[in-house]
């Protein structure tokens, strides 16, 4: 215990220099394990949209063009993009393996005495994917006020408008301080009431609207038509055959859309790079200046080491004495770290781009790692005071 106690005391002999050292440390160790994380998490992301992605099949009529599905707007008949091009996916030999088939319907809006007029009435399935038309490909539409429409919306008339669209066409700067379904929108003559704003980040996919797909029928009267079915399948291997059979379907043309993350994709894979790349500089950094501190410690302490083992110390009791001082250290480094590591989080998400939020596995990240470091700035306290004689160590005091 004694050896421990003078490790522990050791610290406090220069308090600045202690406080700077624990302050640095925590601060690279938490950014370390904050960089960890977000390299775990673009990976993670990266393997969540390729499987998306490469899972995802969209239908369109036959002719169609562009995501809006402009130019396939052929009348009802045996040829025309249906329910009945609906059942027929649904029957093709691989429908065991589609976990997902969502339809939609459109309609363009266009109000010429308005700024951004163009605007698409989208009509979907309460619970399907919110795709909104972006300018180039379709934008993931996250709630920012209110709600998406639910199971039991299926004939409700209700409404989930775009950003932009909340702005300029019901005058709603601010949606989180307002009373969504106290408003309303009318459409072709009818009554929805507004439930949810969404955003997806610009301007072009923000100016639609998302209603319930039988809603849509009674406004519009579209009969049977569809706009786009998009099909998920279970798994990548079952991809190839399905997109085989559903190319037996006269009416749709398919299109599979690997190419329309690419981008994204490449972003992600860069970005899990880069964030690794910055974890592993910071380790360097963190194990260089425990290092550094405690081999300091060691030259400050020749004639200490000397006189212990010329009283008689075992070289046990030196080796334990410098452990405690490194683990100390790192000990208190570590609660530095945790204090840092929340708003760290916030400044690393923002930077990133990616949320970030701290949790029972940071703190245990931390722990581990401020563990690590303190072994590893044992390493060479603890070779070196094995090779000193009393001696040797007083005379290199």
């Amino acid at each position: 215990m004694g050896a421990i106690a003078r490790g522990v005391g050791n610290l406090l002999r220069s308090k600045p220099r202690t406080l700077v050292c624990v302050t640095l440390f925590g601060l690279v160790l938490s950014l370390f394990v904050l960089l960890a994380q977000a390299a775990l998490a673009a990976r993670e992301q990266v393997a969540t949209l390729e499987a998306r992605v490469r899972t995802l099949i969209e239908l369109r009529e036959a002719g169609a063009f562009g995501t809006g599905g402009f130019g396939g707007d052929k009348p009802v008949g045996e040829e025309a993009f249906t329910l009945q091009t609906l059942e027929k996916v649904r029957r093709i030999r691989s429908a065991k393996h589609l976990a997902r088939v969502d339809e939609y319907v459109y309609k363009p809006l266009i109000d010429p005495s308005r700024k951004n007029a163009y605007a698409m009435i989208i009509g979907l399935r309460p619970g399907a994917a919110l795709r909104a038309i972006g300018e180039v490909d379709y934008e993931n539409a996250k709630i920012i006020a209110g709600r998406a429409p639910r199971p039991d919306d299926e004939h409700a008339f209700v409404a989930v408008v775009g950003r932009l669209f909340a702005e300029q066409r019901l005058g709603i700067d601010n949606p989180q301080a307002t009373l969504l379904e106290e408003r309303k929108l009318v459409l072709d003559g009818q009554d929805f009431r507004l439930v949810g704003i969404y955003s997806t980040g610009n301007d072009f996919g923000d100016n639609h609207v998302f209603i319930p797909i039988e809603a849509f029928r009674a406004t519009f009267n579209p009969g049977d038509k569809l706009s786009k079915i998009f099909v998920t399948l279970d798994s990548v291997a079952h991809v190839e055959q399905a997109v085989q059979e559903l190319k037996q379907i006269e009416e749709a043309d398919v299109v599979t859309t690997p190419e329309a993350v690419s981008t994204a994709r490449t972003t992600l894979a860069g970005l899990s790079l880069a964030t690794a790349l910055g974890a592993v500089l910071l380790f360097g950094v963190a194990a260089t200046l425990v290092v550094f501190v405690m081999v300091l410690a060691v030259r400050e302490r020749y004639a200490e080491i000397g006189t212990l083992k010329a009283l008689g110390a075992s070289n046990l009791e030196v080796v334990v004495q410098f452990i405690a001082e490194s683990a100390t250290l790192c000990a208190l480094g570590g609660l530095g770290a945790l204090a840092l590591v929340v708003p760290l989080s916030w400044a690393t998400s923002y930077a990133l781009a990616m949320p970030l939020t701290p949790g029972a596995w940071t703190a245990a990240s931390i722990v581990v790692a401020a563990t690590l470091f303190a072994g590893l700035g044992c390493v060479y306290p603890v070779a070196r005071a094995l090779q000193l004689s009393p001696v040797e160590a007083l005379r290199k005091a």
